[in-house]
Formats: C-alpha cells, structure tokens, sequence
C-alpha cells in the first residue's frame, strides 16, 4: 500500500524563495515522462460487461501464509485454479496429472494454483494434505470461503482459468477420463484444463469454455445450521479469517523497520489494535487507496472488499478472538535482496543523510553519478531506502547538463533542498518508489532513455518518525538485453489559470487536450497542493465514448503518487482528455497551508496552487512521440 506521510502540514518558510517558476513548471511537466512507479493494483470489480465471474486483484493466501494476487493485478498472466478436497479420493488421484499440467503451465507463462476451500478443513490440515502428495505448486487457502464464493464451485476437483485480465474463461473438469462417479475411461481423450491454459497463454479463447465437473460435491459455505457448519454461528477469528487480510493488506508496511507506526505480524500486535483497525477499514482511510476503485483498474490497489470491511468489524466486535492454532498460517517470508534479480548496475546516495526526530517533511535531492560509455534503455528499476521508516516516497530524475551538482554544490548537507520541483530541466527521468509497491519491468519492448554520462537525481521525501534516523538510500537499474523501439515518455494536461479567492470553499478548475496522435497510456499522476480537494480525468474518443482515467476524491499532497493501470489504455488520435479539479481555500479546509486563508495563485510554493494530471504513455514511432510533446508544451505554456 501507499504508505502514509505525515498527517500535520509542514511549517511554512519565514520567508518565500526567489525561485524562478519556469523549473518547476519544466520539471513538473517530464514528471509525466518520470514514470512514478508508486501504484496499487487493479480493481476487485468485474471487467465492465463481461458475464463471465473474474478474479482480477483477488488478493489469497496460501497454505505457507505467502500471500499471491490473481488476475491482471500482479504481472499480466493468465492464471488456473483447480479446487482440491483433502479427503476427496477423485481429487486426490487428480495431483500427479495436475503436476505435469503445472509444469506446462508455469512454461506458457501462466500461474497454476491448487485451492482449498472447506469451512471443515484447518489450515494444518490442509498443509499435511500437500505434504503427504508432495504438492509442488501453491495452494490457496480459501480461509473464509471469498474464492469459492466468486467462483461457485460445484464438485472437487473443478478446474478455472483466468486470462490475464483476469476474467475467467473455462471452467469444469481437468480432462474427461472421469466419466461419472465409478466410471472412468482408461485414458483420457480430451485435456480441456491443458487446452484452456495454452489457450490463455496465447492470448486466445479456449476452444470450449466449459466442461461438467465430475468429482465429490463441493459442499459449500452458503448452509446455515451449527451441526452442519460450524462457521455458520462461530465467531470471526485471527488465525482463520483475519491473518489473510493483514498479509495481503497490511503487513507489507505494517512490519518492523517499515514507515508504518506500529507492526501488524502477530495475533498480540493486530489485538491490541482490533477496534481501530475496524475504524479506519470501515472509513476506507487504511489501506490507503487514494484514486478509489470506481475509476480506473490500476495495479497494487489495496483496497478491501466489503466482505472483508465487515469481517474485520465483526473480530473486534467479537473481542478479537485468536481462533484455532490449526489455521494459522506459517511466519511470512519476506524476499530478500533485489527483487527482479542481479540489476546491471547500482548506483547509492553517495553520502548518508541525517533525518531529524521531529519538523516537518523534508523534500530533498541526491545526485547519483552513472559514469557510462553509452546510452542504455533502462527496462525496470527497483530502490532500495536506507531508512524505510522515514522514506516516504522518491522520484528518480535525469540531469544530463550538470545542473544538480552546481545546486548540490551550493548546499553544504548532503544532497540540496527542493519542495515540489528538482530546481533545474531534466532530461528525462526513471521511475519512483513508496513503501509496498512492486518493482515491474515495463510492458514488453518498452524501455526509458539513460543518456550516457546522466546523473540521476533521487528526490526524497523524509518524514521524521520520531526518533533521528540515517538514510542513504540505494537505486538499481535493468537494462535492456536488446535493442527496443517504444520509448516511454509523458503527457501533462494542465491550466495555470489559477485564482483562488480567500474563504473560497469550492473554486473549480478545467483543462483540456485533443490528442494529435493515438497513444497507449500505462499510468497517470494528479498532482495539486495543500487546497486541491478532487481530480478526475475523462477521455472522451472520436466515437463518442467516454473512458474515465482517474477519480480523485479526497486529494492529499502528503499522499500523492503515480497509478499504474492494469492494462495500457488505448486512445485514437482525436481524443479529448478533460481534467477537471476543484479546491477549498477556507478556514475550515484543515489542510489550508495559510491562517487566516489568503488568495491564491498558480504556483511552486507550499502556499500556491496547481492543475495538472500527468499521464505515462508510450506512442508507435518518434514522429508521434514529437506531436505528442508539441502539445504538451504548448498547453504548458498556454499556446
């Protein structure tokens, strides 16, 4: 999840700089081109009009307590699912050919899953069950029945597979060697579990999207009555129904030595926090989601569904009881080291820097030499922050004319200050980080320009936790094993006519841009400060059809970042992007950076105002990519 940043405004400057407003107007409108890559995933609701059931960003853990997320919202793969019961002798003579089939999978490019899902069958035991047939692919536990009740299962073992948005595409029997119940052919003649994953890999539909399932009855979750099910009257527990939520929600950042206050990784640490943790889910404050779930389907979106809002509502209600020991799942295994491999090179901030206990945010600017014979098209980045508990977020810049060190020169701490902009005209930029979010290369034979002899320019933002900490902070750069041809770059749509009058509550901004070219746009980034209340972004296509971008409803600076959409969009020449935000400068927006509210203009200071959503885009030549940036500037500078 986003992590938070501090929830109390920063101290103003005695005194405002004399900053030239054209750097942080130049550098703001690359940030597009930047590539943020601080996003939350894909949305729990269904792809719009498909009738077919999706698990796209369904978020399960599995049997060793591993959280996995399914569907477009981890790395745009198909998945397959085969519901397995541990007693079920059908489903159990299934594994060794659900093996081989695995395998096969795992080749294509496609995740395979077993899931149990049992109100009857402990985690332990289901553990045990993979043990004893030496199970070599994850197995999800369904602990609360959310899989199983999306799906609808009938029998076990029932086969699903998802395409890589998610949406499911076959469902049924794994092959039809099972004829009925005692009747079984001596081979089988027809592999649709096998079909419908090689179909799935090449992007195609299955040659039959349903077979009937032949096994033992799926019993289900839906029957009331404690003799029959017993977790039709028992209580919500920790082990059970809870742990799930927090490995996939929470404990990613709520963990020792992570920007979150207090940890989330044992039964005592969640306890002790039961009621507000209850609050906050029920508000939507936590996880952090700012963009919603009602306007666009972007990447690590951690929302909670409402099912599990309530579930966690009716623990704590409940006194948060543990539950059986036998549920609990395994210690989490976090990965270690760089996360996408051995990177091809590592640059670190050159000298540590010292975050006070207490103040407000700092903003600040490290230059990273990359010494390069060459260019180099850069294909994924991850970072690596010194300092987790206070590294809030960082953007990483290009800067090929040495202006970062002249203004690193000129400050005698490590690094320079900045606020919203870098002080100077980059030349590109790499990406970013905040707390939780999954480094991912880019989409195939797509790539971002390192220019030889670049400095990369880390801006940090420190939020002081209390207590002083030390950060030097470490960035790590994959290039491309291949010539590639889409370059990545950025689009801004944006007004600086901007005049707030003081005590004004909703003054409303509008801009607008018509594509000169068609674009595929990856991610989106609003940006406003301490006034702005809501952005939303909507394409409107040559035939009429309004596609929304963004919906930001409760803007927050402390809060901002870049969304990654699941799936790149695809608009035509001729569209017209709409931006429209509104903002509060009265007494009781308690945000307002100025008391008593004062008028305010567009801007680079804390106490000024902006309008822009930037967009990550990639286009098909060079000649396009030129429009695309003619038009960006001649919006930028109102032309």
């Amino acid at each position: 999840m986003i992590l938070a940043g501090s929830q109390s405004l920063p101290a103003l400057d005695s005194a405002r700089r004399p900053i030239l407003m054209t750097w942080k107007w130049v550098s703001m409108a690359v940030l597009a081109a930047v590539g943020v890559a601080f996003a939350r995933s894909s949305s729990r609701a269904e792809d719009a009009g498909a009738s077919a059931p999706s698990v796209s960003g369904f978020v399960a853990v599995d049997i060793e307590g591993q959280p996995h997320v399914l569907g477009g919202r981890a790395l745009d793969r198909p998945a397959a699912l085969v519901f397995l019961g541990t007693d079920c002798p059908i489903s159990r003579r299934a594994i060794p050919s659900l093996h081989r089939i695995a395998e096969e999978a795992r080749k294509a490019g496609v995740d395979f899953y077993g899931v149990v899902s049992d109100p009857f069958t402990t985690r332990a035991k289901a553990r045990a069950h993979a043990k004893e047939f030496a199970i070599g692919f994850p197995v999800l536990f369904d602990a609360s029945g959310d899989l199983a009740k999306r799906l609808a299962p009938t029998h076990v073992p029932e086969a699903f597979v998802a395409s890589k948005e998610g949406r499911i595409v076959y469902r049924g029997a794994i092959d039809d060697r099972m004829v009925d119940l005692g009747k079984e052919r001596a081979q089988a003649s027809r592999l649709y579990l096998a079909d419908a994953i090689a179909a799935a890999a090449a992007g195609k539909p299955p040659a039959e999207a349903s077979s009937q399932a032949i096994g033992c009855i799926f019993e289900g979750w839906e029957r009331v009555g404690a003799a029959v099910n017993p977790t039709a009257t028992r209580k919500t527990t920790y082990t059970r129904d809870v742990v799930p939520l927090l490995r996939a929600h929470c404990v990613v950042c709520h963990r020792q030595g992570e920007v979150a206050p207090f940890t989330l990784e044992s039964y005592t640490d969640a306890a002790q926090h039961a009621r507000q943790i209850a609050r906050v889910t029920r508000l939507q404050l936590m996880p952090p989601w700012p963009p919603g779930s009602t306007c666009g389907k972007f990447l690590d979106d951690p929302s909670l569904t409402e099912d599990e809002v309530l579930r966690l509502a009716a623990w704590a209600e409940a006194g948060a009881p543990e539950g059986d020991p036998d549920d609990l799942p395994p210690p989490l295994e976090l990965p270690r080291g760089w996360k996408l491999g051995e990177p091809d090179l590592v640059l670190t901030m050159p000298d540590a820097f010292d975050v006070p206990a207490e103040g407000r945010d700092i903003f600040r600017c490290f230059v990273l030499s990359t010494v390069l014979d060459g260019d180099r098209q850069v294909v994924a980045v991850d970072f690596h922050p010194g300092a987790k508990s206070v590294v809030h977020h960082a953007l990483f810049f290009l800067d090929t004319a040495g202006a970062a060190r002249k203004l690193d020169a000129q400050d005698p701490a490590p690094g320079y200050r900045s606020f919203g902009g870098i002080g100077f005209f980059p030349s590109g930029g790499l990406g970013g980080f905040a707390p939780g979010a999954q480094p991912r290369r880019l989409p195939d034979g797509t790539f971002r320009r390192l220019p030889k002899g670049a400095d990369v320019v880390l801006q940090v933002h420190y939020h002081p936790s209390g207590k002083p900490e030390r950060d030097q902070s470490s960035i790590a750069l994959y290039f491309a094993d291949r010539p590639l041809e889409k370059e990545v770059t950025g689009l801004a749509i944006l007004t600086r006519d901007i005049d707030i009058p003081a005590g004004e509550p909703k003054y409303a901004r509008h801009a607008s841009l018509t594509l000169p070219a068609p674009v595929s746009i990856i991610g989106t980034a609003p940006h406003m400060h301490y006034l702005g209340k809501e952005m939303t972004a909507t394409a409107t296509t040559p035939d009429g059809r309004n596609i929304s971008l963004v919906c930001m409803k409760d803007w927050n600076f402390n809060w901002q970042g870049q969304y990654i959409y699941a799936h790149a969009i695809e608009l035509p020449a001729g569209t017209r992007i709409d931006v429209d935000a509104t903002y509060d400068n009265s007494a009781g927006n308690p945000r307002n950076p100025s008391s008593p509210p004062r008028r305010v203009k567009f801007g680079e200071e804390t106490t000024d105002e902006m309008c822009i959503c930037f967009f990550q885009i990639t286009t098909r030549n060079a000649e396009e990519r030129q429009l695309i940036r003619i038009a960006t500037l001649r919006a930028l500078w109102g032309k």
